[in-house]
Order: C-alpha cells, then structure tokens, then sequence
C-alpha cells in the first residue's frame, strides 16, 4: 500500500526523453506545493468564525482540482496538463485584479509567475506568448479602471506608469528565459546527437570486433583443416614412393603400375583441394558485376553442367514455373545450384526412384529457393555441420568437403543466408536459400531431367 502511494506521488518517468522527465517532476513539485500550501492556509490561517464555511467552499474545491491535474500527470499528459496550470495562474492572477485587487497588490505582478512557468514548463516560445498575452490583460484592466468600470487605484502614480513598469519586466524576463531556455534546448539537442552519434560508433566498434573475432577463429579453423586434409595427400604420396622403390628394386612391375597410380590419386586429390581452395577464397568479392537474370536460367545453366551425373544416376529432375528474377554475379549463382544438385545426386543413395525437385517457398514475406531430394537425408544432429569447411559426413565419400563451404559463402556474399532440413535417415533433404529478389519477374518455363 504504501508503494503504491509512494509511486503515485513520484512524477512519471519516460524513457529516452529526458525534456518530458524534466517538464514532469517540475509540474510534480509545483503541484504538491500548491496542494500542501492551500491545505495549510485552509486549516492554520485566521479567520472569523462565520467564514470557515466559505473557506471551505474555496479551498475543498481548489485542491481537488490540484489532485486532478497530479492524476492528468501520472496519466501522461504532461503537455496539456501543464498548459492547464499555465492558464489557472493567469487565471488567479486576473481574477485577482478584476475583483477586489488594486494596483499594490503583489497579483499585479504575478504575470511575471504565469511567464516563467510556461518558459520553464511549456518552451521558451511559449513564454513569449503568454508575455505578450498578459501585457495585453494589464493594459485591458487598466482602461476599465480609467473608464469607472472597475475601481481605480488610488494612488498618486499615474496607472500608466505601474502598466510600463509591468511591462518592461515582464519582457526583460521573458527574454532572458526565453534565451537561455533556448539555449539549454540547443545544448540538450547537440548532446544528444553526440551521445547517439557515440553510441553509433560504438556499435560500430563492436560490430566489427564480433566480427574479427569471428573471422579470426574462422582462419584458425581454415589452418587447422587446410594442414591436416593437405598434410593427408603428402602422407599418401610419401608412403607410396617408398614402395615404388622396393618395386623397382624387386622387379615388380605390376605393384609398381599400382602404387604409380596411387600417387597420381594423392596428386590430383591436393591439386582438386588447392583448386577448390582458391575459389573459396575469391569469393569474398564478387568478380563479375550484378546482373538481373531470370532464376529459372541460371537453374538451366546448371543443370547442363550436372547433367551428365544426373544421367547416370537416372535421377528425374523437376523444376517450378515462373520462377522470380535475382539480382546478382550469375556465374556465382551457377555454381550454387551446381553445387547444391551434384550434392544431392551424390548421396541419393538406394533410392529406386531418384528425384530431384527446384523451386521457391514464400513464407513470413520471404522468399527462399530450394532444391529438395528423396536421397538419404541427413541426421537433424548434423544439420549445422554441413556447411563447414572440409566437414564431410561420411570420410569414404568423394570430393574435397569444399563445396557447400562454398555455397554458403556466395550466398552470404549476395546477403542472403542459407539453412537445410531434413528429419534423418532415409527421409531426403531440402536446402532452402534466400537472394536478393529484382523487381521484375520473367517466366522461364520449367524442366526436366
């Protein structure tokens, strides 16, 4: 209870607006000092007996009316509710001279108050406004007192004279609140700008540590493996070597044939991994210029460069219409599709109907390609190994391990990413990918293989 009374009487806080927070906790201590003021006015300040009564009357209502502009704060209103007390000062202050107040009394300069609030509340334009407004009510009220319709003072001093004298104070107050709030507005604005042009660096610096070290760990990993899948060849030619010595020692034509022919394997499996390597390297940057080409082309393209692996393993070929355009270096985006249909023709496994189908899924405003296979799938364990460097799921198969690495690096490069699902063994694969999608899209008629 008693926080829940402690958090009403706080003023409220907005976050990232540091204005709003000061405008509220001013409103909040002007309000609590008028509550508690006229509360202790209404209950220790003497009066006849027979005007309690009246006291009550005004002060009763006066105070709920301050509880109700707290409430309008806490709600959030900060602008409106503070324009409301602006108004209720000049209010009092009018009131004041309209009704029993003559020319020494302190409401005469009590605009002065109704100025530095709406500088101090509002802005310093606001200042300007109510300075302007409250010259003119002073001079209003004076003409009434010239005219007999209100009482005029009975002073020697001319009323003229109090009117200038008003006026050059509250304009020589109005422009110095109204420069420095400007001011303290100019500060405030400038140093944002430098805190968020701060943070922005910062998280620039932090981008671009996350990203060194990622690329740091990337070229330690790339050394480990490039030394041990190279070091393996050399393992293999230097073995062999020695016994083509102890077969041509022996005569021993036939073993010597063999271990000749193990040694040109070993060399040409480094020559196809150096090869490969190189590729993956120029990736980084793309060679040709982005083109827009329609991807039901580029499917064509590579799908003349697998055929004839495809041939072989009868494997049925199935390619969607109308597929949309991509915007991007062609030949790199051959080489996905390549990649990712020779993959799936490779580990189609038993499968007496080998198929193999392209096209494009749409979901959540995204577009994604697939190629999708009823080969031997992949185990969900081994879902996010597949796309590294050298990481082959079964050693005793061909090929290097480079080319998915491959394919994941173009198609980073062209800003999209790449994910592969599969729910195991025996249950095919799909590799879904996403590229930049251009505006236009061209119908290339679907294949098949």
């Amino acid at each position: 209870m008693f926080n829940r009374i402690r958090s009403w009487a706080l003023p409220p806080t907005f976050e990232g607006d540091e204005d709003k927070n000061r405008v509220a906790a001013l409103l909040n201590s002007i309000l609590w000092f008028c509550i508690a003021a006229a509360s202790l006015y209404g209950i220790f300040a003497p009066i006849q007996p027979e005007l309690l009564l009246r006291r009550a009357v005004i002060i009763v209502p006066f105070v709920l009316v301050l509880f109700l502009l707290k409430q309008l704060v806490n709600w959030r209103y900060v602008r409106f509710t503070g324009t409301l007390v602006v108004l209720a000062l000049w209010t009092t202050f009018t009131g004041s001279m309209l009704f029993g107040a003559d020319y020494h009394n302190p409401a005469f300069m009590g605009y002065l108050v109704v100025v530095i609030c709406a500088g101090l509340i509002l802005s310093w334009r606001a200042a300007i406004g109510w300075s302007v407004f409250s010259i003119i009510t002073n001079a209003v009220i004076l003409k009434l007192a010239e005219v007999g319709i209100l009482t005029p003072s009975a002073t020697v001093t001319p009323p003229f004279a109090f009117w200038t004298a008003q006026a050059v104070y509250i304009v020589t107050a109005t422009f110095m609140l109204s420069q420095t709030l400007r001011k303290i507005d100019e500060a405030r604005a400038k140093a944002q700008r430098e805190l968020e042009e701060r943070r922005r660096v910062e998280a620039e610096r932090e981008k671009m540590i996350r990203e060194l070290e990622s690329k740091n760990a990337e070229l330690e990993r790339f050394t480990y493996t490039v030394s041990h899948d190279l070091k393996s060849p050399l393992i293999t030619i230097g073995g062999f070597l020695g016994l083509l010595e102890e077969d041509s020692r022996a005569g021993n034509q036939a073993r010597f044939e063999t271990d000749l022919l193990r040694i040109r394997e070993a060399k040409d499996k480094m020559h196809r991994l150096l090869d490969e390597l190189l590729d993956l390297s120029r990736v980084g940057r793309l060679l040709n210029a982005p083109t827009v080409t329609a991807f039901g082309e580029i499917v064509n393209d590579a799908l003349s460069l697998t055929r004839g692996r495809l041939m072989a393993g009868d494997i049925h070929v199935v390619v969607a219409e109308h597929l949309p355009s991509v915007s991007g270096d062609r030949p790199r985006l051959v080489e996905v599709v390549q990649n990712l249909v020779d993959n799936a023709a490779k580990f189609m496994g038993e499968q007496p109907n080998p198929r193999i189908e392209i096209g494009v899924h749409e979901e959540d405003q995204e577009t994604a390609f697939f190629v999708q296979d009823n080969g031997i799938g992949i185990d969900p364990l081994f879902h996010h190994k597949i796309f590294g460097l050298f990481d082959k799921l079964d050693p005793r198969s061909e090929g290097t391990g480079v080319g998915l690495a491959l394919v994941k690096r173009i198609v980073e490069i062209h800003g999209g990413r790449i994910w592969v699902q599969s729910e195991g063994q025996g249950n095919g694969t799909t590799v879904y990918f996403t590229l930049p999608i251009a505006e236009q899209q061209v119908a290339v008629k679907g294949m098949s293989v």
